[in-house]
């Protein structure tokens, strides 16, 4: 079904409940609807429908979500993009998604003013949060169209959203995800909304751009909850917010909840209404989820997927993360605390080998999954999406093995890929910039273990003169200079040669072994 009917559905069944909150404003499901009835109508009195593509870039807000609904109304393709990227890896997305319409924030407008000259594809652009000459603002847009509801028919297979992704390449890849994807994670894992059931309280402080924040868009609207919405994180404000709107649900990356943690008057506020805390998005450091555990009063998830499985595909639950048992089930669940769970029950996940045949139970192979959740494919990248997808399967990238009770471990990744605080870094576009500077004759990226970000950016070096080798500061100065800050190097490795295979391939398994430590060294 057209994902709009999610809203549908809920502002028919609680329309006097509120449905988002955020720092500016509260709106009730009948004035979400109302509100996005207004504004399809609007983009389709500008021609905006199947086949168009309306980017946003902003931080969290109850627009980003209107815009979100009003879009699939119309038939067109959402594009959250991510606004940390350098203003080199915006133009990229807009040019490869095809973005017509366009909606920024103020905080990057002067991002987009850079840009636009090479952005030929974009014929409007509003302004989400403040005004300026010779621009629409989204409330005047919105105010032109009239409160009807518009319902356009699309196929199963439509995609409703884009999400960029870094992979394994030095450019990100556009995940193409169909109404029927989302719909099948929406239906399959959150119950209706609920008019006789007490309302509970999501709070999502992880971007909308990414796929924990976009599936939270969905699934609760689709329960008939309060989206309480944090425009950016803030472990502070993150408390004050739980305590405020008395949250029960709230999903965080492991960064995230270990500097809740470690807030200074953390004890002072009052959370017990949180009921879950969701956690994923990245490897949580053993450390942090066993003082998690001792600290938080309410149930513990920890939720494992990808962009390209439409989110989870399986999932650690609060049984798994409660330690009251005897002591010998104690140190089961404690060894099992460095699974991810069980698989979701709506998708088939399947070990294979390199030759694609399934591997029995507790055999290591690569994770692959089949169901309705997987995605279309990545946009205008035909040979990445028939790597990625072959006989029915999406092949995750990732090594691993189920145990005898159905514990889905993770032992490694065939990717190269980093995934820091939730955010993925593909090495390539890393090894890229640094080449570029004269003083390095060739670079290596690893993702080294980090209690903080789950995983940081190591560098391995060899420098074009060894004698006169750039300093850490200037190569991270440089870096950041190039692409988005987070990516920069935190670590860094100097060797004289990399170890190579007969067809000379850098070998960064063994890279990884005699250097994944997390460390900075000379040779």
């Amino acid at each position: 079904m057209n994902t709009a009917e999610i809203l549908m559905i809920s502002g028919a069944s609680v329309p006097d409940r509120t449905a988002l909150v955020d720092p500016d404003e509260r709106v009730t499901y009948a004035e979400l609807q109302t509100r996005a009835n207004k504004l399809a109508n609007a983009l389709q009195g500008m021609g905006v429908g199947k086949g168009q593509n309306v980017g946003i870039m902003a931080v969290n807000s109850a627009k980003f979500v209107e815009l979100y609904y009003a879009t699939a109304a119309v038939g067109a393709t959402f594009v959250p993009l991510n606004f940390r990227a350098k203003p080199e890896e915006l133009q990229y997305m807009c040019d490869a998604s095809d973005v017509n319409v366009l909606f920024v924030s103020e905080r990057y407008y002067p991002l987009l003013q850079e840009i636009k000259a090479n952005l030929p594809k974009i014929e409007h652009v509003f302004t989400l949060d403040f005004a300026t000459d010779g621009l629409e603002t989204f409330d005047q847009l919105r105010s032109k169209g009239e409160d009807i509801p518009v319902f356009t028919d699309v196929d199963d297979d439509d995609a409703a959203i884009v999400i960029y992704t870094s992979g394994t390449t030095s450019l990100p890849k556009g995940v193409e995800l169909s109404h029927k994807a989302l719909t099948a994670y929406v239906v399959n894992t959150q119950s209706p909304a609920d008019p006789s059931a007490v309302q509970d309280v999501t709070l999502v402080s992880v971007p909308l751009f990414h796929i924990a924040g976009a599936t939270t868009m969905l699934g609760s609207i689709w329960s008939g909850r309060q989206l309480t919405i944090l425009p950016a994180f803030d472990p502070s404000g993150w408390l004050q917010m739980v305590e405020k709107e008395k949250v029960t649900h709230s999903m965080v990356v492991p960064t995230m909840l270990k500097r809740i943690m470690e807030v200074d008057d953390f004890a002072k506020y009052d959370i017990s209404s949180l009921q879950l805390i969701t956690y994923g998005a990245a490897p949580m450091p053993f450390e942090v989820v066993r003082h998690a555990i001792d600290v938080f009063t309410c149930g513990l998830m920890n939720a494992f997927g990808q962009t390209e499985s439409t989110s989870t595909i399986s999932y650690l639950g609060p049984d798994d993360h409660r330690l009251d048992g005897t002591p010998e089930e104690n140190e089961k669940k404690i060894a099992r605390l460095r699974s991810v769970g069980r698989v979701m029950p709506d998708i088939k996940v399947g070990i294979l080998a390199v030759d694609g045949h399934e591997l029995p139970q507790g055999e290591e192979g690569e994770i692959c999954i089949a169901g309705d959740r997987i995605m279309k494919g990545y946009q205008k990248r035909e040979a990445d999406t028939a790597a990625a997808i072959s006989d029915g399967w999406l092949h995750t990238g990732d090594l691993g093995k189920i145990d005898e009770d159905g514990y889905l471990f993770i032992t490694g990744r065939l990717k190269d890929l980093i995934i820091r605080g939730g955010e993925n870094i593909s090495a390539g576009e890393i090894e890229n910039v640094l080449e570029d500077h004269p003083g390095i004759a060739e670079a290596a990226i690893i993702g080294v273990p980090d209690i903080e970000w789950g995983e940081v950016v190591k560098a391995i070096l060899v420098a074009a003169d060894p004698a006169n080798k750039p300093t850490e500061d200037e190569l991270t100065t440089y870096v950041k200079s190039r692409i988005a800050s987070y990516k920069a190097p935190a670590l860094y490795q100097w060797v004289n040669e990399f170890p190579r295979n007969h067809l000379g391939k850098i070998l960064k398994t063994d890279l990884r072994r005699d250097y994944g430590q997390p460390t900075t060294a000379q040779a």
